[in-house]
């Protein structure tokens, strides 16, 4: 499995040459920083926007909590940034088979915390503060999510972005969702990328397959009660992703808990088809996605 997911970073690493160029002229890299006592932060503003107040969008990379750094997912900031427009804080927070989830997670809420109260963006307002995760890393904002709630500080948090997060163990659906849940079914066997087989290697390796799962990093396997309070939250999912179905059972939790949110499921694609070279779907996916990223800041 180590062996896999590293592969997936060099593809992600060698596929930001795609429109870099033209990136680098749109969207100004203000460098790499560090959270005092915590993880390094890669910070991004739009060039040119005239949008007053600015909103701060922090993301947490994929990689199955072993794999990925601030540059795989740098194109992806960059393109967020600038359609959005967003400030956007890429955090690199500890990821390793011998780091445990609850340390991610506290270096999420320290660069979260640390970029609301440090002014880092000329005429960014830190009043409006989007989590933004894809894959294993919308596990750990969602968990952020989740810890914020408890800490008395979901009114600093906006909204949340889930771009084909692993959300839960299919084995710790609950039950009044399990009949959502057959993606694992439904796209058993050999995929692009990720395949069931590569996220259940994932639980086990940690040891928090059902029924170790830890509610505070994963709510939505305690269904409603444990989303309520969750900020508007905009989902995007493929079709053909083996985890497809941990956000179909995501949304519904969410809707039972009274939270506000939106979902895109693009059909006939595989887990993180934006990282491949595929002109018409990549255009779809980030229409869709700064669309909802921005759904959520008006919402």
């Amino acid at each position: 499995m180590t062996s896999s997911w590293k592969q997936h970073e060099d593809y992600l690493l060698h596929q930001q040459t795609w429109s870099l160029s033209v990136l680098k002229l749109i969207v100004l890299p203000i460098g790499d920083s560090e959270v005092p006592n915590g993880p390094k932060v890669r910070l991004y503003t739009p060039t040119g926007s005239q949008e007053p107040h600015l909103p701060i969008v922090v993301f947490a990379h994929g990689g199955g909590w072993y794999a990925g750094n601030l540059d795989t997912e740098d194109r992806t900031c960059r393109m967020v940034s600038s359609m959005v427009p967003a400030c956007v804080v890429s955090v690199e927070y500890r990821c390793d088979f011998d780091v445990a989830l609850e340390d991610m997670v506290d270096d999420l809420y320290s660069a979260f915390e640390w970029t609301r109260g440090n002014n880092l963006f000329e005429g960014a307002d830190n009043r409006k503060m989007v989590l933004w995760g894809g894959s294993a890393g919308g596990t750990l904002v969602t968990s952020l999510v989740y810890r914020l709630i408890q800490d008395g500080k979901a009114g600093q948090v906006v909204g949340l972005v889930s771009m084909d997060s692993l959300h839960l163990h299919p084995n710790a659906t609950p039950q009044q969702y399990k009949h959502l849940n057959t993606s694992y079914i439904d796209n058993a066997g050999p995929l692009p990328f990720v395949s069931g087989e590569d996220i259940f290697d994932l639980y086990r390796h940690r040891n928090i397959e059902p029924p170790k799962t830890e509610l505070s990093l994963f709510p939505a396997a305690g269904g409603a009660d444990y989303l309520k309070g969750f900020p508007p939250t905009y989902i995007i999912s493929s079709d053909n992703d083996a985890a497809r179905d941990d956000s179909t059972v995501f949304e519904a939790a969410l809707k039972d808990a009274g939270a506000r949110v939106k979902r895109d499921n693009i059909k006939g694609l595989a887990h993180y088809f934006w990282s491949f070279d595929l002109p018409m779907a990549n255009t779809v996916f980030w229409d869709k996605l700064t669309n909802g990223m921005r759904w959520t800041l008006s919402s």
